[in-house]
C-alpha cells in the first residue's frame, strides 16, 4: 500500500470527522449526539478537533516532510499535537466554555427542571396526580 492512500484516506477520513463536528457545534447533525453514551465526555464534539488533527496529519504526509521548508513541519506540529490531545481528552471530559451556545442553554435548563422532558414528562405527572380518578362505572 502506498504512502499517498493511506494519507489519502486519513485525510478522508479527517475531513469528514470534521464535518461531523462542525455540523453538531451548529446544531445541524443532532444524531451524532448519540455518540455521548459512549463515553464521559462529549466525544461528537470531540469529533471536531480529531478531525482537524487528521487532516493536518494526511497534509504533512502527502506534502512529505523533506520537500517542506523548516518553520513548516514545526507549525503543523504546534497545531496538530493540541487538536489531537483536544480530541482524545474531549472524548473523556470536555470543558462547558467549549460547548456551543445551544449546548450550555439546554444543560442550564435542564438543571432548572425546565427542559422539555420535565415539561412533557414530570410536570404531565404533578396534574395526573392531582385529578381524581374517573369514576369506572362499577357500584
Amino acid at each position: 500500500m502506498s504512502d499517498s492512500l493511506v494519507f489519502g484516506i486519513l485525510g478522508g477520513l479527517g475531513l469528514f470527522l470534521l464535518l461531523c463536528g462542525i455540523m453538531v457545534h451548529r446544531k445541524r447533525w443532532l444524531r451524532l449526539l448519540l455518540m455521548n453514551g459512549l463515553f464521559p465526555g462529549q466525544p461528537a464534539l470531540a469529533t471536531t478537533w480529531l478531525g482537524l488533527s487528521f487532516c493536518l496529519l494526511s497534509l504533512g504526509g502527502l506534502a512529505g516532510m523533506e520537500r517542506m521548508p523548516d518553520p513548516v513541519p514545526g507549525l503543523l506540529g504546534l497545531v496538530l499535537i493540541p487538536a489531537m490531545l483536544a480530541g482524545v481528552v474531549g472524548m473523556f471530559w470536555y470543558p462547558l466554555f467549549l460547548r456551543p451556545g445551544w449546548m450550555r442553554r439546554d444543560a442550564e435548563l435542564q438543571a432548572k427542571g425546565e427542559d422539555l422532558f420535565a415539561k412533557r414528562f414530570l410536570q404531565g405527572q404533578d396534574q395526573a396526580r392531582r385529578q381524581p380518578p374517573a369514576d369506572s362505572g362499577l357500584r
